[in-house]
């Protein structure tokens, strides 16, 4: 058998969009297979078929082991030997790490639930795994990376021969990284087909054996990973040619318009950062994960206390005790974590872009629709925002588009300074493409942007500068002409150099 799963013409329409049009997905068992496309291309509605979230159109067949395959819900398709690790991980913290493996499908004896078997079948399965913790310890102390390896682990517990992998290192360090695809190989060698959906190209070619492309619902084509490049991937990934990824907008750079000194965080989390950003300069801040950067942002920005520090906007010095008191002195924070902080998933687009900018919204002392209505169309066409309409609901947009839109709500309330909390993770390259040059014009307007990003060909392909923090302290920084990655890991890693 040549293919373990086989998805031909398959179509899926969702009122007024063609969200799938006739495409194919071939997979090999014990391969890793790439699955690339812009936001919106069509990639999660594939994999959602398979999973039985979504049915498909009428017409078109999946065939699993060679036999036909129908899945109605998640349960069903695991059952059938089909997983699914998502990128926004959900599990149950307050239960315990056998509990979240055998959780719904759990051991019993008598009727009852054999917890010294679930157990000693979780001992077993985490030790084979090469994971370090105890089967009863609860999921809640556990990290990012060490939930993510009890997904898998949980998916192995079924014998699953396909494990979906839904942008599986958009939280976890390089470290972790490299354990979590020591994994993937020893899956692949069991026989087990991976599917791996990333927007990092350096993943791809570092992990997947092959990789289908999809663009606007349509099936684009497959090939080796060896046999291709960067840019004839981005070519099939956008139909176009990019050949600059990292656009940098020439700004004149002016006076000090933040200016943060000695920040201490209640918390110990930030142990008295000092820096300061310019008027059209974007600052960039480095750093490995739980370095501290969300951390001395969300502090400034009053979401958590500081035990000690100043702040200074424009050479005044403001007392935060609250997001309000920052929003009031110009400033905006467009956080990590998009779908949990930046958003109301279940309204429509042009209430979101409106929700910030309320007061500037106001006619008479009243909300004017028709007003928030025109600035929310405004920014859709400003920034490319891909949706029907200002009345559809920001849930059922694809991440890209998401991140614009909480981008748009921000630049709205025409802030000063900008600070983005990694803006493109989880995007595909055009969408990143955008909102690169979306930060040019901003600081060619004369606006001060602050960007947090895990990567650092990004930081070092549209910063003026980079401060990279260590465990909660400034442990350099580094101008635009001495930029280097090596440099940066170093300081990251706080290691002489």
């Amino acid at each position: 058998m040549e293919y373990i799963l086989e998805m031909k013409d398959i179509s899926k329409t969702f009122p007024g969009v063609k969200a799938l049009d006739h495409v194919q997905l071939r997979v090999k068992p014990g391969e890793v297979h790439a699955l690339m496309g812009e936001n919106g291309a069509g990639k999660s509605t594939l994999m959602k078929i398979l999973m039985g979230m979504y049915t498909k159109d009428d017409g078109g067949e999946i065939l699993f082991n060679g036999k036909p395959y129908k899945a109605s819900s998640p349960k069903e398709a695991m059952d059938l030997g089909v997983a699914m690790i998502h990128q926004e991980l959900n599990p149950i913290l307050d239960m315990s790490v056998y509990e979240n493996i055998f959780v719904g499908r759990e051991i019993r004896k008598n009727g009852l639930v054999d917890k010294k078997a679930e157990i000693e079948q979780a001992r077993k399965l985490i030790e084979e795994s090469g994971l370090h913790v105890s089967p009863e310890e609860m999921l809640r102390k556990l990290t990012v990376a060490q939930c993510q390896l009890i997904e898998i682990i949980k998916a192995i517990s079924v014998n699953a021969k396909v494990i979906i992998m839904d942008e599986p290192t958009a939280a976890i360090s390089e470290r972790e990284v490299e354990l979590l695809f020591g994994h993937i190989r020893k899956l692949a060698e069991m026989g087990v087909a991976i599917i791996y959906i990333s927007h990092r190209m350096d993943e791809i070619f570092s992990i997947c054996d092959r990789v289908s492309v999809y663009r606007d619902g349509q099936y684009i084509g497959s090939g080796d990973t060896k046999d291709l490049n960067e840019a004839q991937l981005i070519k099939m990934m956008v139909g176009r040619e990019i050949t600059d990824v990292f656009p940098k907008l020439e700004a004149q750079i002016g006076e000090v318009v933040l200016e943060a000194k000695n920040i201490v965080r209640a918390d110990r989390k930030v142990k008295g950062v000092s820096f300061s950003v310019r008027k059209g300069e974007i600052l960039g801040i480095g750093g490995l994960v739980g370095a501290g950067r969300s951390e001395l942002v969300e502090g400034l920005f009053g979401i958590h206390a500081l035990s000690g520090g100043e702040i200074y906007i424009k050479g005044k010095q403001v007392h935060v005790h609250s997001p309000s008191d920052i929003i009031k002195e110009g400033v905006a924070l467009i956080t990590e974590d998009r779908k949990g902080t930046g958003l109301n998933l279940s309204g429509t687009v042009g209430d979101n872009i409106a929700m910030v900018a309320i007061r500037k919204l106001l006619c008479h002392g009243l909300y004017n629709k028709n007003k928030a209505r025109s600035a929310s169309l405004d920014y859709i066409k400003k920034l490319n925002i891909k949706t029907p309409s200002g009345d559809q609901i920001v849930g059922n947009l694809s991440g890209g588009n998401q991140q614009k839109v909480v981008i748009a709500k921000w630049l709205l309330n025409d802030p000063d300074i900008i600070i983005l909390d990694e803006p493109t993770r989880g995007i595909d390259v055009g969408a990143k493409r955008d909102i690169y040059l979306l930060l040019g014009k901003l600081v060619q307007q004369g606006k001060a942007v602050v960007m947090i990003s895990s990567e650092i060909p990004e930081l070092m392909g549209v910063c003026d500068r980079i401060m990279v923090m260590c465990e909660g302290n400034l442990s350099g920084e580094v101008k635009r002409g001495e930029f280097s990655q090596e440099r940066i890991m170093a300081l990251a890693s706080a290691i002489e150099v």
